[in-house]
């Protein structure tokens, strides 16, 4: 007969191994890795290259600044939020890349963009089909929609506003650019007995415009702001948010006496009472961070209206985000009617021959 012995010794081995695993278990779940929550994703689309560049450095880290902040913060509803950019340079075709993309990830909740108003006008039918809720920054809507807000003021109100602007006693002008605004500008300028004419040169017959409107890049602006003082050309220029953009200095170079101004929904935080310490965890983001500029507010507090709106849960984030209201740097932030900022302080500043940016007033628009 064959001992037993050894079948005995395998046997209390395999009993062995089975009661070390026993007590290991435990001791490695201690050890395994926290699950993590799940996340929301924030699309953030701008032009982070190329020659508005200046308006993505703002806003990433703006946006960073403020999913930082929330997550520490607990998140939303136990939820952390996930930032996701994509870069659109300002071009349409490459805004439609960056929407379809983000569509297709069932984890984006919403998207804040595309800073430009050609881009945005590109991809707003896009998100509304996709059902995925769109803050657009620094550009106006041309339809409305549940899934559409514009955190910029309704276009009659700015361009009453940039017509209230202009030099007293004049009644001549040309304006550059076109979409929402530039509609709603003619209509204004036509209210208040305003006769529109070409900028063609200062010699040009019928005389020439006294006050010019512009709502074309800085670039742009700069460049026949430029040409037309060198043909001997004088007046007031007048502009919107655009024209806050340093690019329109650089180039047009402003001289002593020349009247240029812009009025804009965002300020330069520098401006604004109270954000010495926002300014400096802005410039804290990562290194070598650049002053906040005019775009860097409005993207931040876009940050917060959304998640003020998830807080009542995924299911219910469309119906309440157009009424949700903010209220923080720039003021009470809450859509109207027609998908835009209800109440937005609009910002006068002068253009210094110093290539400065000079804070004139802040008057609190009317109620929508």
């Amino acid at each position: 007969m064959l001992s037993p012995g050894p079948q005995l010794l395998r046997g209390e081995l395999i009993l062995l191994i089975w009661l070390l695993c026993a007590l290991l278990l435990p001791l490695l779940a201690a050890c395994a890795p926290a699950k993590l929550p799940p996340v929301m994703k924030i699309g953030l689309v701008a032009p982070f290259e190329g020659r508005y560049r200046y308006i993505g450095y703002d806003a990433i880290y703006a946006a960073r600044l403020a999913v930082r902040e929330i997550n520490v913060q607990g998140g939303v509803n136990g939820r952390y939020l996930e930032l996701v950019a994509y870069d659109d340079r300002g071009s349409p075709e490459l805004a439609r890349i960056a929407a379809r993309n983000l569509a297709v990830d069932p984890a984006v909740v919403a998207v804040i963009g595309h800073y430009r108003q050609e881009s945005t006008a590109a991809v707003q039918e896009l998100y509304v089909a996709a059902q995925l809720p769109l803050l657009a920054v620094g550009a106006y809507l041309t339809r409305t929609s549940p899934y559409l807000w514009s955190l910029m003021p309704d276009p009659a109100e700015m361009a009453t506003e940039l017509v209230a602007a202009s030099p007293a006693n004049t009644h001549l002008a040309a304006l550059w650019g076109a979409g929402p605004l530039a509609d709603a500008l003619r209509e204004s300028l036509n209210a208040a007995n305003y006769r529109l004419v070409p900028a063609i040169s200062p010699q040009q017959a019928p005389p020439p415009p006294e006050t010019l409107f512009s709502l074309l890049p800085p670039q742009e602006t700069g460049a026949r702001w430029a040409n037309w003082r060198a043909a001997g050309g004088t007046g007031c220029l007048i502009g919107g948010l655009e024209l806050a953009g340093t690019a329109f200095a650089e180039i047009a170079a402003p001289q002593r006496g020349e009247e240029v101004y812009f009025i804009t929904p965002y300020p330069l935080p520098e401006d604004l009472p109270g954000t010495e310490e926002w300014v400096a965890a802005y410039r804290a983001v990562g290194p070598h961070v650049p002053p906040p500029g005019p775009y860097a507010l409005p993207t931040y507090e876009a940050l917060y209206l959304l998640a003020a709106a998830l807080t009542a849960g995924p299911e219910n984030f469309v119906a309440t985000l157009s009424h949700v209201t903010r209220n923080g740097f720039l003021g009470e932030i809450a859509q109207n009617a027609r998908g835009c900022w209800a109440t937005p302080t609009l910002y006068h500043y002068r253009w210094l021959p110093t290539k400065k940016r000079e804070l004139l007033v802040a008057g609190l628009s009317a109620p929508q």
